[in-house]
């Protein structure tokens, strides 16, 4: 006989209820010598019999809070018991002869020194409606984004646009970017769009940015559940809830439409659903929702959906000394169910003919992202660095846990691990699922999405475990960090107006691309005055002592942070990180009879909005779907533009400087910083634009390239005969990317070998590459709207065509 089996029948699992068996809910046995503290509950109660102190414990009765406090070693001494001393008077006010009383205890702050404070009270309230409560956060903290719509940016979100529009011209089962196969996503996030693309009202890009945010309110949602599944009480699970919303990189990443929320919400869904089909004897419909739901999170995004919940359950099964549980046949259904759905779906492929497409799916996109990743290629260490990063300001926590004593329990953790193994549960998942992440060569951060759910129930039980002490030392950090923060956003408001007032030796080494972000970011100063007040509540408004109020005022405060970001600093970075104003401008070439193409630029991220802006032209028309070929090295180019002698062409301005030999009708239209560089578009025609002299008091070759006027003083394009009605039109204001925007898509570029692929955007905005200082740029013409950033120049005769 089995281990398990060996177990009592009646053995009960932890219910999904206030009573459930945790850490946090049973009253745990002490090591020897140690006096045995309850555990805070939900509710702030004492039963009559347990309220009266006897002779054995003459301590009087602790509330929940404070026996957390005697944990951690920190008790006010007026709570300890006198040691040999028993009091013999009577109760004030009993009558001679008749037992008295027993005295009802006060109800005190975890502290021991002051009472609970406003906002400590509305947290517990909160918690006992946490679910809901903390779905409506998310969803206040998201919906601004719904009202001011910003156009869509590089590249991710440029481009899965573009996939979505091609799946509703017949792609449902083999994606297509651009006109061509688009195997490194499944489609089931884009049938989720589709979905929602049927409410009334829902049209693109609003579309995109409403995924983003239910997707948002499911990953919090989900976050409370595993809470409750692994075993924790309704308080923990609501300030799990609240450090996931807290968290920054979330916040950001709920603001940036893509897959990674919703994928990161089922795998979370299918962890806590495993885990507890593995804890009971037999558990066939857990673990059939758990494997389903590993099965849709792999057809939302990849193989990761279906490593992290297999991996965790692995080593969760031999941790607890029952591995014989992955034999068990109340699995097998699930499992079998799991596979069935993949299948399915690799088998429609198959049956329209789509063989090539599996072939790079299980080829370049998974054999070679794990085995030799060309793209997002990152050390082992990468995650270790990038985890403290992208857990802010949580990672704060870490100096104030009392690891001595965290340590001293592991024993007792080892021994109670088959009773309350919720704990380990989380630990294994978060730490395999790093290791994991770790041995594929292919690395970036949002990634670790999925785990971050774990990490926010292990982060809620140590942050509300915090002794008063250390807890109010904590959040004092936490507000100096935000107000900090507050500040360096107020500065970067008025950083181009300070710039001048700073000595010359400070700014000539500031990077090209801070100087760009500077120059078009609007709207700082608001976050950095929320950011200012979250300091100044934290730090003279709210009891640190009392974690759970201040955890309640931090993610309030969270919520009112996005606010400005989504309102006013998103939709003025558009010039920055959207391409829409190049393809607009390319849009009119095209419209002119010119043939597009981007040369070394991230795949696909010009035809969403180059066929958005073909169909408002021609709106009774279908909508075109037009395909932008991306030319990956110089003889790619020269015989493009050999095939089309009416040419316009995108590239990044370093390319642009670079092509020395470059045909002599061929000139600069148009310019854009794009993430970190910029990028030109050129025009060939046959002839050569006029030649401006540059501006007084500007270098040459840092000059701006002015623009022609016609007649009535509107800029114009000097190009031969083109009729009245094709004048390139005004760009429209453009907007913007978070405070720390979430990284670029993990995609590599489709259809291009290893040593010529294009060099994908990086995940934060780093400075240009600054090998090469210039020659002047050549007179051509740009949109007033497109901001020149200056330019260092190249050697003679660089060129990597």
């Amino acid at each position: 006989m089995s281990t398990e089996d060996q177990r009592p029948a009646d053995t009960p699992e932890t219910p999904l209820s206030d009573t459930s068996a945790s850490s946090s809910d049973a009253v745990a046995v002490p090591p020897a010598g140690e006096p045995a503290v309850p555990t805070p509950d939900d509710k702030l109660s004492v039963s009559p019999a347990a309220a009266a102190p006897t002779a054995d414990d003459p301590a009087p009765l602790m509330a929940p809070e404070v026996a957390a406090a005697a944990a951690q070693g920190e008790l006010p001494s007026r709570y300890r018991p006198a040691a040999d001393k028993v009091s013999s008077s009577r109760t004030p006010g009993a009558r001679p002869g008749k037992s008295p009383k027993p005295a009802r205890p006060k109800r005190v702050s975890p502290a021991g020194l002051t009472e609970p404070g406003p906002a400590s009270r509305l947290f517990r309230r909160l918690s006992l409606a946490g679910l809901p409560v903390l779905m409506l956060l998310t969803a206040l903290m998201t919906l601004s984004q719904l009202l001011v719509v910003r156009p869509l940016w590089f590249s991710d979100e440029v481009r899965h646009a573009d996939v979505y529009m091609r799946l509703l011209e017949g792609h449902w089962l083999a994606l297509n970017l651009n006109g061509l196969p688009y195997p490194d996503k499944p489609p089931l996030y884009f049938w989720f769009l589709n979905l929602l693309d049927r409410i009334p009202g829902v049209d693109q890009p609003l579309l995109f940015f409403l995924g983003a945010a239910l997707s948002a309110v499911l990953f919090t949602g989900a976050t409370w559940l595993l809470a409750r599944a692994t075993g924790h009480d309704r308080r923990v699970s609501f300030a799990a809830g609240l450090i996931s919303l807290g968290c920054l990189f979330v916040a950001g990443t709920a603001h940036y439409p893509r897959m990674d929320l919703l994928f990161a919400t089922v795998i979370t869904l299918s962890l806590l659903c495993l885990y507890r089909g593995w804890i009971k004897k037999s558990g066939p419909v857990w673990l059939t929702f758990g494997f389903v739901l590993a099965g849709i999170a792999t057809l939302i995004k990849g193989p990761l959906g279906l490593a992290f919940p297999l991996l965790s359950s692995v080593l969760f099964l031999f941790w607890r000394g029952t591995p014989g549980r992955l034999n068990g046949r109340d699995g097998l259904f699930g499992f079998l169910l799991m596979l069935i759905m993949l299948s399915a779906w690799m088998g429609a492929l198959l049956f329209q003919g789509e063989s090539d497409y599996l072939r790079d799916i299980f080829g370049p996109q998974i054999a070679g992202r794990i085995v030799n990743a060309w793209h997002h290629a990152a050390p082992w260490w990468y995650y270790l660095a990038a985890l403290p990063l992208i857990w802010l300001p949580w990672t704060l926590l870490i100096p104030f846990i009392d690891w001595w004593k965290a340590c001293r329990r592991l024993p007792a953790a080892w021994k109670a691990r088959r009773e309350d193994g919720g704990r380990g549960w989380l630990w294994l998942t978060v730490i395999g699922g790093t290791a994991l992440l770790s041995a594929v060569s292919g690395k970036i951060a949002i990634y670790l999405l999925p785990l971050l759910p774990a990490l926010a129930v292990l982060t809620a039980r140590a942050l509300l475990l915090l002794s008063p002490r250390r807890s109010r030392w904590f959040f004092f950090c936490l507000g100096l960090f935000f107000g900090l923060l507050g500040l360096l956003f107020v500065a970067a408001q008025f950083g181009p107006r300070l710039l001048p007032l700073l000595p010359e030796s400070w700014t000539t080494t500031l990077p090209a691309v801070a100087r760009a972000y500077l120059d078009n970011t609007s709207g700082l100063a608001f976050m950095g005055l929320a950011l200012l007040l979250l300091a100044v509540v934290l730090l003279f408004f709210t009891r640190r002592s009392l974690p759970d109020g201040s955890l309640l005022s931090t993610g309030l405060g969270i919520v009112l942070l996005m606010q400005p970001y989504a309102l006013a600093v998103a939709p003025s970075l558009d010039t920055m990180l959207s391409p829409r104003a190049q393809a607009e401008v390319m849009a009119e070439y095209v419209r002119r009879g010119y043939a597009p193409a981007a040369y070394r630029v991230y795949p696909g991220v010009y035809a969403y909005y180059l066929d958005e802006t073909l169909a408002a032209a021609a709106p009774d028309a279908p909508r075109p779907d037009t395909v932008v070929p991306d030319l990956n090295d110089g003889a790619a180019l020269t015989a493009f533009l050999a095939e089309h002698p009416r040419a316009v062409v995108a590239m990044r301005e370093k390319d642009w400087r670079r092509w020395t030999d470059k045909p002599s009708d061929i000139f600069e239209i148009h310019r854009q910083w794009i993430v970190d560089q910029p990028y030109v578009l050129a025009a060939r025609e046959g002839m050569t634009p006029p030649t401006t002299p540059a501006p007084e008091n500007v270098p040459a070759d840092t000059a701006p390239i002015p623009l022609p006027e016609d007649a009535s003083g509107r800029n114009a394009v000097d190009v031969p005969e083109f009729p009245a009605t094709s004048e390139t039109p005004p760009l429209p204001e453009l907007p913007a990317s978070p405070a720390e925007p979430p990284s670029n898509d993990d995609s590599p570029v489709e259809n291009a070998p290893a040593e010529t692929a294009a060099e994908p955007a990086p995940e934060f905005p780093l400075a240009p590459e600054a090998d090469a200082p210039s020659e002047a740029p050549p007179n051509g013409i740009e949109s007033p709207a497109s901001p020149i950033v200056p330019q260092a120049a190249t050697p003679d005769g660089a060129t990597d065509l």
